[in-house]
């Protein structure tokens, strides 16, 4: 069976920062999706750390993925994500699609929305009540 999930890269999109832990958290992100998902992520961020945006495109073009979804690793929507990201990325807001050149090959690029509130979010944010406790 093919795994067509090996022709889409995951931009994992970080804000960055002068401390470690949002570097080691994006990170965590990126790879247990690779590992339960069996495809191509890259982290990136938006400054202070590295890749940034623009390279970790280019790093998982070098892979030959013929699309990559750019997901920011933020809770909720804001600047970064309504307008930093977006301008940084040449898409006009959440949910584009459009067509991109890196290094002479036109990928596809979609720009998806942030984490959420999702079901999941309000297990973990209950589990850290019960570590408190």
């Amino acid at each position: 069976m093919v795994n067509i999930m090996y022709d889409i890269g995951i931009l994992v999109i970080g804000h960055g920062s002068k401390l470690p832990y949002n570097k080691e958290i994006v990170e965590s992100i990126a790879e247990n999706i690779q590992k339960k998902h069996d495809t191509r992520v890259q982290t990136a961020y938006m400054s202070m750390n590295e890749p940034s945006i623009e390279d970790g495109l280019k790093i998982l073009a070098a892979t030959g993925v013929k699309k990559i979804v750019a997901v920011p690793a933020f809770l909720a929507n804001g600047v970064h994500t309504l307008k930093d990201i977006p301008g940084i990325l040449g898409v006009e807001t959440v949910g584009t699609k459009t067509t991109i050149l890196i290094d002479g090959v036109q990928i596809e690029l979609c720009y998806a929305g942030p984490i959420g509130a999702e079901e999941c979010i309000a297990d973990i944010v209950f589990k850290r009540v019960q570590e408190t406790l």
